[in-house]
């Protein structure tokens, strides 16, 4: 039976691509046929050197009744690619709480939601477990080491558990990669950002339900560019009022400096903000302490 991997059905990041192409790879190792399909558009993570590895996956697929799927980097049935048939999901891997209950009951030990900091740390222990760690390709692992330093702010995340660590330092020793391949995958994606700030924030933008209502959050992440000039500020709040009467903000992601820029002209979400988390607003601007991941502030506001 051929199995499809896959995930939600736009605005694919590093982690979805990784762990779609790398699981599709091990299922292939143990003698299974297995696709990888990542429909729509992807978010800056998925970079152009991510893009020049050449990985083998599908953009689209038309299911035929015989296929079996597995869902990765995602858990809630209301964002599912739409060519999933609910009834043939065997597996799923997904590294946030929310639908765990749900999958356990549904497919016992083939439910792997667990809280690590990526997607990546658990198909990269799946090798590992079923003995095909010495077998993964220079491709797969490069993807999954993306997938991990992304989903982890560069080992900095506030959700960055000892498991990822352990897989972070065993992927950089398969691909020969380090600190300083960590450093120009986050310029390139400033140069993505830079270059069409509109599509990729909108496409990495989400409406959540927090206990204030309904609250519009997009997310930037960049090496140590500065974004609070007049011209960003300016193009930013373009992009992002076009969400109002909603309250909104930007999550702007500074890893190389290990602090965040919350960036909100709505003073509804200044309001909100500065309830649940510690900081104030200087301007349309409020610096945090440490590197925060939007998931985290999602759980927090929710």
């Amino acid at each position: 039976m051929r199995t499809i991997v896959t995930a939600g059905w736009k605005g694919a990041d590093i982690d979805v691509f990784a762990c779609a192409i790398a699981y599709a790879e091990l299922l292939k190792l143990e003698g299974h046929e297995a696709v990888a399909v990542v429909p729509g558009s992807f978010t800056a993570s998925v970079t152009p050197s991510i893009l020049e590895l050449k990985a083998p996956y599908a953009t689209s697929y038309t299911p035929d009744g015989s296929e079996q799927f597995v869902l990765v980097d995602i858990s809630d049935p209301k964002h599912f690619a739409q060519f999933v048939a609910h009834d043939r999901i065997t597996e799923v891997y997904d590294h946030r709480y929310g639908h765990q209950d749900y999958w356990q009951e549904k497919l016992g030990e083939n439910s792997h939601v667990e809280m690590v900091g990526s997607c990546g740390t658990l198909i990269w222990e799946e090798f590992k477990k079923r003995g095909k760690s010495n077998q993964i390709s220079l491709t797969s692992a490069k993807l999954l080491l993306a997938s991990v330093v992304s989903n982890n702010l560069a080992m900095n995340s506030e959700l960055t558990t000892a498991r990822d660590i352990n897989a972070y330092n065993e992927l950089c020793s398969i691909t020969n990669l380090d600190e300083t391949w960590v450093a120009a995958y986050y310029r390139e994606q400033e140069n993505i950002l830079l270059s069409n700030l509109t599509t990729y924030v909108d496409t990495d933008t989400k409406q959540i339900d927090t206990t204030f209502g309904p609250l519009v959050v997009g997310q930037i992440e960049v090496w140590d560019i500065d974004l609070t000039d007049p011209q960003h500020r300016d193009q930013l709040e373009n992009i992002m009022k076009k969400h109002e009467p909603l309250p909104w903000f930007i999550n702007i992601i500074i890893v190389g400096k290990g602090y965040n820029y919350l960036f909100t002209s709505n003073e509804a979400a200044k309001n909100i903000l500065s309830k649940s988390f510690t900081v104030s607003f200087d301007g349309d601007f409020a610096k945090t302490e440490t590197l925060l991941m939007r998931k985290y502030i999602m759980k927090v506001l929710q």
